[in-house]
């Protein structure tokens, strides 16, 4: 290898490693996205969800899920149905969607959420999608993560 060559390649090297510890401080300054704060994509009611998932999925996924770079926050609002804890210890609030068995199921971030069984309230969260069991005619939840209430 000529001395030109070597140069040319510790330049290449050199340049790539800038590039790489950019794009590595960028990432690790990223803005955190907070889902209490931001601004719902779409407002409906827990029974109006429930029917977009249930009679067209991809359609709903679609408008209600978003993906890593695109996290859509939806505001629902409806009757609190049961309040419990899951292992973790988070709130979890099932809204009564007008099926029988099947629920909004929002899992609470904020320390201290409560609703009373039969209450309305309004919240907001990431919506991850529909679980449902076909084979066992299972209607299934709509499930809500990192929610807040809406004040």
């Amino acid at each position: 290898m000529t001395g030109k060559t070597k140069k040319t390649i510790l330049v290449s090297v050199l340049g790539l490693a800038l590039v790489a510890a950019f794009i590595a401080y960028q990432l690790y300054n990223k803005k955190h996205f907070n889902a209490q704060t931001a601004t719902p994509a779409v407002t409906t009611t827990a029974q109006e969800l429930f029917t977009s998932f249930s009679s067209d999925s991809a359609k709903a996924k679609a408008t209600f899920v978003g993906d890593e770079n695109n996290q859509k926050i939806i505001a629902v609002s409806g009757e609190v149905v049961t309040v419990k804890k899951d292992q973790a210890g988070k709130t979890v609030i099932l809204l009564k969607t007008g099926t029988d068995g099947a629920f909004i199921n929002c899992t609470f971030d904020e320390a201290g959420a409560s609703a009373a069984a039969g209450s309305k309230i309004a919240v907001k969260g990431m919506c991850t999608g529909y679980n449902f069991d076909a084979d066992l005619g299972i209607p299934g939840d709509v499930i809500l993560t990192r929610c807040f209430t809406v004040k």
